[in-house]
């Protein structure tokens, strides 16, 4: 079941179920740590995507509503590499 959120965002079991900008693979959270952590602009962001200008602010916009849980996602998200490293440091080692 796809859910509509915004006018281009949607959550649906594509990108397990992340906040994602329709018809594309782009998730919310890829965008927000652009702007975010690494101080792209608005206008950088829509190149590095090759995305319409209006996505990336759906994007914003969606995040600046709904921050916990894109904050939540991106925590998870470091909380698994960090579980991953620590697992196999021997092997990524050599």
């Amino acid at each position: 079941m796809t859910k509509t959120i915004q006018s281009k965002i949607i959550k649906d079991e594509i990108m397990s179920g992340s906040a994602r900008i329709a018809g594309t693979r782009i998730r919310v959270r890829d965008i927000v740590e652009k702007y975010v952590v690494l101080s792209y602009s608005p206008e950088d962001i829509s190149e590095a995507f090759n995305l319409p200008l209006a996505a990336v602010y759906d994007a914003l916009s969606y995040y600046y509503e709904h921050s916990g849980e894109v904050q939540e996602e991106i925590r998870k998200d470091k909380e698994f590499v960090e579980k991953f490293r620590k697992e196999f440091k021997h092997e990524i080692l050599g």
